[in-house]
Formats: structure tokens, sequence, C-alpha cells
């Protein structure tokens, strides 16, 4: 069989040749990929491991400091809270205005109303996220001290104490911190929207805004002094000035002292120790030594000493004194006291504790730069002050231009007048007020709490005025004031502001002087005292006494040759002894309630 073979033969190059062209084209870019794949292959295999190159890059010249990092995100944390500050006081206006719109009856669609609504929302939420560092209504998380050290040096050596309104530290008790924090969440609780338009319009009724005066009456209703503002400023202060002087001399005139001036002066020329026997609220402290100063025993730069026989004392008379001759405390009148001496070169009359005047003599056995010695308050009998007139005895020997005054309130005088040679006896009556007498129908067995009711029913039903409550010792007189702060706190407003202040003889300086700061309108002040308010203080507007009717007394054993203060069941009554003198104390200034 034949075969038979076939041959392709192109019979047009025209169509074939695209084709040709783009299969050239495919492989070429086969090609080109294939060689791609090859030399990164070749680069990774090359390449040094992941974890080699995290090394190399920690090891890198231009890795940045961890400083400049915290510093970086600190500026960071401050510029954000500069700017959440601004941010919150843009979104507090565009609520006010919203508000104001809202209110103007304008009609708003429905996305608008969301929208405002929305805003407010976000403005309560950033106002309640602020005050959470008032540490009133919210929770404060810790401060991180990792990244600043200025700060955490800053919590190490912070005081956690207040300041007022002048800078100085202030004491913060429960009661205030707990009545500020109710006041703040009450304040809370008040819708704003009630109050914010509140008082806008105002001054169109407020009849104190602009003051009109007639033309005709304008001209005699200016001033025709010729001053300027500041002069007639300085003109009124000097005015002031004058008139509490004026007050002042008119009350040293009107104590009963004043009367006796000349015949004292008089018995102190003519004898050089003299003892005066004084009632109390004659005004034998405070004027006797000004006396002696007129009478000119300071000349030649001499000075007259008075003793005191407690701290508070010494110093609340030298502030008296000094306001009466018009003086600053520490320049021409003066104290000093253990632990402060407030004198000066220029000092004539200085008021110390009869401890402080018996130092002096240790060193100065003679007293060489004081012409005249007043020993007040002699009949308590200090260990110091028995000392004391025992060697200022002698000394009067030894010097007899030194002037010598031995002060009493009591009526033993006779036997200082013996002590020192017979000395005459010069005596000053006392300028009292009537007091009313109350004795309990049967002894209490806790004079502490029936003390404290007795206040409390003082404070609630009697008119105004101080109470002064004579209790034994310190820790008594610290619970009586915890016991008043408690009870105010149950009470509540139920009863008005009842203020307690201690006083006792180790009690610092400042403390001290508390109680003779003036009270504050519709307050009663209530001061608990151990017998240091007898007879050494003046307390101005006691007007209700309580005494307790018991003291502790430090007493020597010469079997134990020690000191000793009796125990609480050893009290001893002071009504016998000390009662007359403690409401002498008070009446010297106002009708007294003793009870």
């Amino acid at each position: 069989m034949e075969s038979k073979r076939y041959a392709f033969v192109p019979m047009d190059d025209g169509p074939a040749a695209p084709e040709k062209k783009d299969r050239k084209d495919r492989d070429r870019g086969d090609r080109k990929d294939r060689k791609r794949h090859r030399s990164r292959d070749r680069d990774r295999s090359r390449s040094p491991p992941r974890h080699k190159r995290r090394h190399d890059d920690d090891k890198s010249p231009h890795r940045e400091d961890p400083k400049v990092t915290d510093l970086r995100l600190k500026s960071r944390q401050d510029y954000l809270a500069k700017r959440e500050a601004e941010k919150l006081a843009l979104l507090r206006k565009q609520v006010a205005e919203e508000t104001a719109e809202l209110r103007s009856g304008v009609r708003l669609s429905e996305r608008e109303k969301a929208e405002f609504a929305n805003n407010r929302k976000i403005l309560e939420l950033a106002e309640a996220r602020a005050k959470i560092d008032d540490y009133q209504d919210g929770y404060r998380l810790p401060d991180q001290y990792g990244a600043d050290s200025k700060k955490k040096e800053d919590a190490l050596y912070k005081r956690n104490v207040e300041k007022d309104e002048f800078g100085n530290e202030k004491f913060i008790t429960e009661y205030q911190e707990w009545e500020r924090e109710q006041t703040v969440k009450a304040k809370s609780q008040i819708q704003s929207r009630e109050r914010e338009d509140a008082g806008e319009y105002d001054f169109i009724l407020d009849d104190d805004a602009i003051n009109f005066v007639r033309d005709a009456a304008a001209k005699y209703a200016q001033p025709s002094d010729g001053l300027t503002p500041e002069q007639r400023i300085l003109r009124d202060k000097i005015d002031a000035a004058e008139k509490a002087a004026r007050s002042i001399q008119e009350v040293r005139k009107s104590l009963p002292v004043y009367q006796y001036r000349d015949a004292f002066l008089q018995a102190i020329k003519d004898h050089q120790v003299l003892i005066l026997v004084g009632e109390t609220g004659s005004g034998k402290t405070t004027q006797i030594p000004q006396y002696l100063h007129e009478a000119g025993l300071t000349e030649g730069g001499a000075k007259i000493a008075c003793t005191q026989p407690r701290r508070v004392a010494a110093m609340s008379v030298a502030a008296r004194v000094a306001d009466e001759m018009g003086v600053k405390v520490g320049r021409e009148v003066g104290y000093s006291i253990r632990f402060e001496d407030n004198t000066s070169d220029k000092t004539i009359l200085k008021y110390m504790t009869d401890g402080m005047l018996l130092r002096e003599m240790v060193t100065s056995p003679t007293l060489e730069e004081y012409s005249a010695v007043m020993i007040d308050e002699a009949h308590e009998r200090t260990v110091s002050t028995d000392i004391l007139l025992a060697l200022i005895k002698d000394l009067t020997r030894a010097r007899p231009e030194l002037k010598l005054i031995i002060s009493s309130a009591t009526l033993n005088a006779e036997k200082f007048s013996s002590y020192f040679d017979d000395a005459p006896i010069f005596n000053v009556p006392g300028r009292v007020h009537p007091v009313e007498v109350y004795y309990t129908s049967s002894p209490e067995s806790n004079y502490l709490e029936a003390s404290l009711v007795t206040v409390f029913q003082i404070h609630a039903t009697q008119p105004e005025g101080a109470i002064l409550v004579f209790l034994t010792g310190q820790e008594e007189i610290d619970k009586a004031c915890e016991r008043v702060e408690e009870i105010k706190r149950k009470l509540g407003s139920r009863v008005p502001e009842i203020i307690a202040l201690p006083i006792y003889a180790n009690m610092p300086s400042e403390m001290q002087a508390k109680i003779f700061e003036p009270t504050p309108p519709k307050a009663r002040k209530v001061v608990f005292s151990t017998n240091i308010a007898e007879t050494s203080l003046t307390i101005d507007g006691v007007v209700y006494v309580i005494d307790c009717g018991y003291v502790k007394e430090n007493t020597f054993s010469p079997r134990r040759d020690s000191w000793s203060i009796y125990p609480q069941t050893r009290l001893r009554g002071i009504f016998s002894l000390l009662a007359p003198e403690a409401t002498g104390s008070r009446h010297r200034s106002h009708n007294c309630t003793y009870s």
C-alpha cells in the first residue's frame, strides 16, 4: 500500500508572528523571576540569624538612651495634662452655650439634641474624673514615682499638715474633716441647672450698686479737711490708738490699787521690805511694778523684777503691762521663763518665774542690775519661792538700797512679816462682783462626767459666757476635751458651737495663750484647767465656774526621801482652803455662778 506523507507549509507568515512574540516575552519574564529568586535565596543564605542581628542592634551606637526616653515620656505627659485642661475649658464653654441655646426656645433637631446631651455627659464625666484628686468623692490611683525622682523626693519629705489663709499650719480634727467631707458631698448633689442663671440680673434691683447724691448735698458730703485718702486713713488709725490708750488708762484708774498709789509709794520709800496683801482683782500684779517705774526706781538702767509661780502667768501679765505702757513685749517690758527669754537690753520691767530669778542669783548673788524685786503669789509656797525668800532676806541686809515687796492674796501675811523682821503690812482691798454658789445635793462618784453634764446643761440653757472647769491634772483635762468634742459631734446642730480649751503647766506657751483669744460670735468657750487658774490668771468673759472639789498635791515624804503625788482615792477637797480664791479670781470681772 502506498504510503502518504504530509507536510505542513505555512501559507502566510502574518498571523503567526504575534504568537511567537508573546511566547518570547513569557520566556523572558520567567527567566527574570528565576534569577530574582536565586538572588534572594543567595542573600538569605549569607545574612546572619535574626537573634544575632537583634544582639548587634543592641550594641549599635545610635540606640536611644533610656533617660532620654523617660524625659520624652514625662514631657508628653505634661503636655497632655495642659492640653486636657484646655480642652475641658473649651468643652465647658461649649456646653454653656448649648444649654443657653436650649433654654432660648430655638427649635432643634433630634440629632442636635442628642449631640448636646452627649456633650453634657462627657463634661460631667471629665469633671468627675478631675475631682478624684480632691480625695472627697472618689479614689485616686497611687502616684508612680519611678520615672520622676523629684516627685518621689517631695513625697518622702512632705508633711501631712494643712495651712490657713495666712500660710500658718493648723490642726484639723477628725470631726472637722468629717464635716468638710459631708459638706462637699451635699454641694455635689445640688443641680447646677437650678442655680446656673440665678443672680444674673440681680444687680438691677441692687440698691448698693450705684449711689446717687443730690447736687445740693454733694458739696457738704465732700471732706473739707484738705487731706489725701492716705492721710485720712493714718488719722483714723491714730484716733483709734488714742481711744484705746484712753480706755486702758481708764481701766487702770478704776482698779482698787490706784486709790492707794501715793500711800504705797510713800511706804516703799520709808521701808525696805513691804508685805503687800492685795485681794484678788485689786491690780497689784500689773500696777505695782509700773508705780515703781514711775517713781524713778528704773533710772540709770536699773530693772524691776516681778516673779510668778507659773510660766503662763508671767507671759500673760507681761503682755498686759506692755499694752498699758504702749510698748512691745520684749523691749521695755519682757518676760523670762524656762526655755524662753523674751527680753532685751532696754527691758526695765521683767516678769519671770521664781525659778528663773533663783538661777540668776546663782550667777549674780547680789542682783546688782535690779533696784526692786516683787515676789508675787508668795502664799503658794513653792520650793523655789521658799529658797528665794531665804536668799533675798540675806540680800536685803547686804544691799540696803534694794526694795523688796512680798505680795500675797491671802491673809497669812503675819508669817511673812515676822520672817522679815516685822516688816510693815500694806493692805489693798479687791473689787469683786456677786457670786452665786450652788452645791450638789449628794457627792458624785464620777466627778469628771458630772462636770461634763453640767457644762452642757449650762451651754444649752444659760445665757452666753465662758465656762471655767477646775480638774485635777493633765490626764483628766485631755479626756474632758475629747469628751466635749465627742458629745458636740453627736448633738450636732441641736446645741450652739462650743470650744474646749485645756490649760495646765506642762503645755507649750503658744497653746497656753489660746485661752486668752477672743471667742467667735455665737460660740461659747469652756476652759478645763488645773489650779493654775485660781489666782495667777484672769480669763476674760468667764461667767460660770465648775469645781470638782479635789486637787492633786505633790508632797514630800521624809521617810522615803522623795516627792510623790497623792493617788486619786486620796485627793483632798479644796472647798475649805482654795475655793474662795477660785471664785475670787473669776468674779473680778463678771458676775459669776460657782458650782
